[in-house]
């Protein structure tokens, strides 16, 4: 009898976590998962080659990857790793949040144009001045608020590109901004009355079926001197591949309308090119709280398509939506611990070599 090592058997076993084989849970009509996602049982008839995505786990796994999927049209081209258990999101958090904005938009529990001076909007350590109270909810989703204050959840290179204060009046500038961000969180509690984490769950978890969220793991955090918290979401590979799905279908799911296409269209179109705070692909723009691919001409080397959206979080976390071949590409790393992390241009790369799996691909080997 052939023996298996222990890393292949528990890298089955996950696979197994992350698909089922009966009854079938994708539907057939809509490619939508139901209660478990289905292993795909031809990668080919999706486009793929199947010599190059088995070759990719390899690559996959040398990156450090903690959990990788990789989804077409609603099923399972390749799960690799703890597909079902949760990891810190870091700033996926905000792809996250700009979801519930926009169904609070739809609500009419928060209008776009409010400005911060309408919401009550300030800082007791450094009060705001009269023209960053002029700054509207549409500029925080952008990144464009001109209130350049420490936040919450800053890393080095945030704090490092922080514009001087008062340098641009709001709405002129995109700045990567966790101010922006976190005061999109606080303004979301006060518009609605409710949770950031129940909220989540109840208006999306639940109904595009997650299998592994859990309201209860979320997590504010404050940092003097601001105010204003950053919100932590923990989520497994296989959720928050079905959040992509969610956006791959412009907010629809399985005949349900959860997010207005309108929101989803608005997020993922680039109102900013992010120059040196993003990277050659997959942030070369930005929309509402989402990573755009807008600069495919000039780099075809790395495959991705104008219209490619991301949501990106510090150490490698990530999920790429390529709705022009239905699919999405998951990947977390265990930011628990100490390891290895991915950036953003290591994360082109990567994902580039994915798309080379794809069947007819330049390098792809068919078998």
């Amino acid at each position: 009898m052939a023996r298996i090592s222990r890393a292949a058997l528990m890298m089955a076993v996950a696979v197994m976590m992350a698909c089922t084989t009966a009854p079938p849970s994708v539907d057939e009509r809509d490619g939508f998962p139901r209660q478990a996602w289905d292993l795909a049982s031809n990668v080919e008839e999706l486009g793929w080659s199947r010599s190059g995505v088995a070759a990719l786990q390899k690559r996959v796994t040398s990156v450090g990857s903690a959990a990788f999927m990789i989804v077409t049209r609603g099923r399972i081209v390749a799960a690799w790793g703890d597909t079902a258990r949760t990891f810190w999101s870091h700033s996926v958090r905000k792809s996250l949040l700009s979801a519930l904005v926009g169904q609070a938009v739809a609500e009419a529990k928060i209008d776009t144009a409010r400005t911060l001076e309408n919401f009550g909007i300030n800082e007791k350590a450094t009060p705001l001045t009269t023209e960053e109270r002029r700054a509207r909810v549409l500029d925080l989703l952008q990144g464009r608020s001109g209130v350049y204050l420490p936040a919450a959840a800053e890393i080095d290179a945030m704090r490092d590109a922080r514009p001087k204060r008062g340098s641009h009046p709001p709405g002129t500038f995109w700045y990567y901004n966790n101010w922006d961000f976190n005061v999109l969180g606080t303004i979301f509690r006060q518009a609605t009355g409710e949770d950031l984490f129940q909220a989540f769950d109840r208006r999306i978890a639940q109904p595009i079926g997650m299998q592994d969220y859990r309201p209860e793991d979320g997590e504010y955090s404050l940092e003097a001197p601001s105010e204003h918290a950053a919100f932590g979401f923990r989520i497994s590979a296989r959720d928050l591949a079905r959040f992509g799905l969610l956006y791959l279908h412009r907010g629809r799911w399985a005949g349900r309308q959860l997010i207005p296409e309108a929101w989803v269209d608005a997020s993922v179109r680039s109102y900013s090119s992010t120059g040196n705070q993003g990277s050659s692909a997959t942030k070369s723009g930005y929309g509402y709280m989402w990573w755009i691919q807008v600069n495919a001409q000039a780099h075809p080397e790395f495959r991705l398509p104008d219209g490619s959206f991301t949501a990106s979080g510090n150490g490698g976390q990530r999920l790429t939506v390529i709705p022009q071949i239905d699919t999405l590409v998951v990947n977390l790393m265990n930011t628990d611990e100490p390891g290895m992390r991915i950036g953003s241009d290591e994360w082109d790369v990567l994902l580039s070599e994915v798309l080379a799996a794809r069947a007819g691909a330049p390098h792809a080997k068919d078998p």
